[in-house]
């Protein structure tokens, strides 16, 4: 299965150096005795710690999610993506999954937040009371908002938005929360420390030397979270100025353009301004108050954990960091304990087709369907597999055998989206299975509307949606939707494809209106080539270019019919005659449409419910002894008003 990239966002603390604990390949042990899981309307808490306090860890956070839902719009709160917070026993059980910066363990982790399409994960060991202290649990779960909303934010974005929300803190009676308080350790290294370049600091990644070293690191949490403070004080932040900021961001502008928008701040001004306010260090905390307590569902559910469960979710947590030979020893594992384990089987078929291993993932997925049939992940990544087999061994399957497959993948993320209606990545699939298999261009797009109304920050499914218009003739309104992600954004790679889309657009519209020019041009005398169609106009009629060589016909597409091997076009021409016109696989055959009223991709074997308009070109067959009239070569669908 395709995951995201792991972006892993850290919160710093001061802790003993730790040993990564390696662990062979089939050398599973596990601390799993007490796991527990506690599961509430938008949380999965798992842990090796005490039921209450895993049941206090969940009901915190719906009340911190009731809170902040108060002050930020729906799109930071994504239903279709499930969370699940790991809360490990101590410090030495969650070594072996801490994550790693530039291939080193980063020790000193106190907890991290993992993106991923299929699930979202929050990690962090129990030290101490979690509820009476949740600053950790906050920075990860403010990521998590951050990331619904805006996944593409540059890091100090994503830092200090999660070191401002981490020290939130909501009154008894659930009508205050208290935001900005300044930890004791933020300010004390502002004050000891030379800040860093403001430039430096807007273009800095995980990759960046700097964020590589760790005390250079620490400076650069404090200073985002300061800049975020900053900018929550200056000219209206907390009146919505900052909010403002981040969707402008979202939206692909750049910073200057965001700050001047905003604020009305230059990248100098604000570099000048943060420097005065953190020389001062006044970190005035503001408090929101709410009209009515806030509501929200404080019902919890527990149950202990079995050993195959605490296996198979540790190892699907390693699978979307990215240590594929860590997670098969636990995933392994996890299917020996309990075959039937759904969990287990859908993590491991993940895995397996990240490693290329179709068959074997489908056999996994397969499993993983007849245990829970409800598990729409199951049926998502159980198309996933079929489609990919099917590509690999397209060429030896008959066009009955193929259409047959493309049905199966189809019900397989149909039932997911029913079963899911909010999962973005079936609706993603399912379009690219419509445009790659069937043709089905207007399908593919009005899917891909669909998740972008879940979405609608994701680049990546206005370009996929941008291509299919392309590919069904929409020209004009794919590139529309396509110019802004080339002339603006974040990624610098969707950029880059969304330009490249463009021109391919405008090649596309230019051809077309070289044809059209073309056709106009043709004179209807006896130097026109010979066909059996044209197209009506008001001075005579037109003549449409021939695109392919061959002798044809005009008239209507009745039936295909399946042979074994191949397919049979019944096509009734227009002086009442029938002919049969044989194809190896309709593959091979051509399609085209010149009229809305017929999609390519409803090309498909048995009776047609319209017998089509078209013209169909085809050879004369082999032999006489064959039982048809000819061998299909393309099949082009024009309008009923086309004279034969």
């Amino acid at each position: 299965m395709k995951r995201l990239f792991p972006r892993l966002l850290f919160l710093l603390a001061f802790a003993a150096p730790l040993v990564l604990l390696n662990r062979p390949a089939g050398a599973v042990r596990l601390r799993q005795a007490g796991w527990v899981s506690v599961r509430t309307g938008n949380f999965l808490v798992e842990g090796g710690a005490d039921e209450a306090e895993l049941r206090r860890v969940a009901s915190q956070l719906e009340a911190y999610r009731a809170a902040f839902s108060r002050l930020l719009s729906g799109e930071y709160f994504d239903a279709g993506v499930p969370t699940a917070v790991v809360v490990f026993p101590d410090d030495a059980a969650y070594a072996p999954f801490k994550p790693r910066i530039g291939g080193h363990v980063a020790r000193s982790v106190a907890g991290y937040f993992q993106p991923g399409t299929d699930v979202n994960y929050i990690t962090l060991a129990r030290d101490g009371d979690l509820a009476r202290d949740p600053s950790t649990l906050l920075h990860e779960y403010t990521h998590l908002l951050v990331n619904n909303h805006f996944s593409a934010a540059p890091l100090w974005l994503k830092e200090g938005l999660a070191e401002f929300y981490s020290t939130a803190r909501l009154s008894a009676d659930g009508r205050r929360l208290t935001l900005g308080e300044a930890s004791a350790r933020r300010p004390r290294e502002l004050r000891t420390r030379e800040l860093l370049p403001l430039k430096t600091l807007l273009t800095l990644d995980q990759t960046s030397p700097v964020y590589q070293d760790p005390e250079q690191r620490g400076l650069f949490y404090a200073q985002s979270w300061a800049l975020v403070h900053y900018l929550s004080e200056a000219r209206g932040g907390r009146g919505g100025a900052l909010a403002r900021f981040t969707d402008i961001l979202a939206e692909g502008a750049g910073v200057e353009d965001a700050l001047r928008q905003a604020f009305n701040l230059s990248v100098a001004e604000l570099e000048a301004g943060l420097a005065a306010y953190v020389r001062f260090g006044r970190y005035r905390a503001g408090v929101e108050e709410f009209g009515r307590p806030l509501d929200f569902d404080a019902q919890t559910s527990a149950r202990t954990l079995s050993e195959a469960e605490v296996a198979a979710r540790l190892g699907d947590l390693l699978l979307h960091t990215d240590r594929d030979e860590d997670a098969e020893a636990y995933l392994v594992r996890a299917v020996a304990l309990d075959p039937k384990l759904a969990l287990a089987r859908v993590a491991l078929g993940a895995l397996r087709l990240r490693q290329n291993r179709e068959a074997e993932a489908r056999e996994h997925l397969r499993v993983a369907v007849e245990s829970d049939p409800r598990d729409h992940l199951a049926h998502h990544l159980l198309a996933d597999a079929l489609n990919r087999e099917g590509a690999a061994d397209a060429g030896q399957l008959t066009p009955k055998e193929f259409e047959e497959r493309t049905e199966a993948i189809r019900a397989e993320l149909r039932r997911a989206i029913e079963l899911a209606p909010r999962f973005v990545e079936s609706y993603k699939l399912l379009a690219s299975v419509e445009s790659e298999r069937g043709d089905r261009y207007e399908e593919a797009a009005a899917l891909l509307a669909r998740a972008q109304t879940l979405a609608p920050h994701r680049a990546d499914l206005a370009l996929l949606r941008a291509q299919a218009l392309m590919l069904g003739g929409r020209l004009e309104e794919a590139q529309r939707l396509a110019e802004p992600y080339a002339a603006a954004g974040q990624d610098e790679r969707l950029r880059a494809q969304a330009a490249a889309l463009v021109k391919r657009i405008q090649a596309r519209r230019e051809q077309a209106a070289a044809a059209t020019r073309e056709a106009n041009e043709l004179p209807p005398g006896s130097d026109a080539p010979a066909q059996p169609c044209d197209m009506p106009a008001r001075g005579g009629p037109q003549y449409k270019r021939l695109r392919f060589e061959g002798a044809q016909v005009c008239g209507h597409l009745a039936e295909i019919e399946c042979a074994d091997p191949g397919v049979v076009f019944r096509v009734e021409t227009a002086s009442g005659a029938t002919l049969r016109l044989r194809a190896e696989d309709m593959r091979r055959v051509r399609f085209v449409t010149y009229t809305a009223a017929v999609k390519t991709g409803t090309v498909s074997c048995g009776p047609r419910e319209h017998a089509d308009h078209v013209l169909i070109t085809y050879r004369s067959p082999r032999d006489d002894k064959q039982p048809f009239d000819g061998e299909a070569v393309a099949v082009e669908f024009i309008p009923e008003d086309w004279n034969p």
